[in-house]
């Protein structure tokens, strides 16, 4: 099959998710119900079974799709891979987890498109509470701050150890904790719930330029640190968010600003 037609691969998918009567609730996510997908898209499903049952996801998905890779992710997701670097992720798991959908990011919700199979009515009443509520990024600016400060401290103690790979894999920590910061300082908060996707188009140059300036190779930590302090410091005022001066001081000593 061309799996490369993604409206038509989702629509067999949906298919099977209606017509398996071992689930007996069924949401598609991402961006193909967001209605943003296109050639480079994932196709994303959670699939909600009866007391009782039990679905192998790899089998099921085999003899649908020609799967060519098959994983359980780092978050306990079976992911297949398809012929030209198609993914498809399906979450099996018991219908006793349906209220967990309120839980989830309520960033462009649209029960409708997500809505695959719903046997009593209660997918519905979940997705709608979902749709109800708002992500809110401005109440969470202190405690992205908070947590920047805390990797900034532990990737500087690392640095100075000597451990520069993992030095580099905090910077990563710090990275994101500044992206969400940038977004809310830009006030493009539209992708909140993944602050990276679409952030090369949504940001303005010169927030896209600092954030240049904290990536880093293992030769060139020490610049990238010294810059990620500096802008998490402006950050904090322009936001209205709070640093200890005494914690702002010792971070500008560490990397020499």
């Amino acid at each position: 099959m061309d799996v490369s037609d993604l409206p038509t691969l989702d629509a067999r998918l949906r298919a099977a998710l209606q017509g398996d009567e071992r689930i007996t609730h069924a949401a598609a996510y991402g961006s193909v119900p967001q209605g943003t997908a296109d050639e480079y898209s994932d196709l994303e499903y959670w699939a909600f079974l009866a007391p009782g049952t039990g679905l192998d996801a790899r089998r099921w998905l085999e003899a649908l799709v020609p799967v060519v890779h098959f994983v359980v992710n780092e978050f306990g997701t079976s992911t297949a891979i398809l012929p030209g670097l198609r993914r498809v992720e399906l979450h099996v798991v018991s219908q006793e987890r349906l209220p967990e959908i309120e839980g989830w990011t309520p960033e462009h919700v649209n029960p409708a498109r997500m809505l695959v199979k719903d046997t009593d009515g209660r997918l519905a009443r979940h997705l709608a509470v979902l749709a109800s509520r708002a992500p809110d990024p401005a109440g969470e600016t202190q405690g992205i701050l908070d947590r920047t400060l805390n990797w900034l401290t532990f990737g500087l103690n690392v640095l100075a150890r000597g451990e520069r790979i993992r030095a580099l894999e905090v910077l990563w920590w710090v990275q994101g904790g500044l992206l969400r910061l940038a977004r809310l300082h830009a006030g493009h908060t539209g992708h909140w719930g993944n602050a990276s996707r679409r952030a090369d188009q949504e940001l303005d140059a010169a927030s896209l330029e600092r954030y240049a300036s904290i990536t880093a190779t293992l030769d060139n930590l020490d610049v990238a640190y010294a810059n990620a302090v500096s802008w998490t410091l402006e950050l904090a005022p322009a936001l209205q968010v709070k640093v200890d001066e005494g914690l702002a001081t010792d971070l500008r000593s560490a990397t020499g600003r």
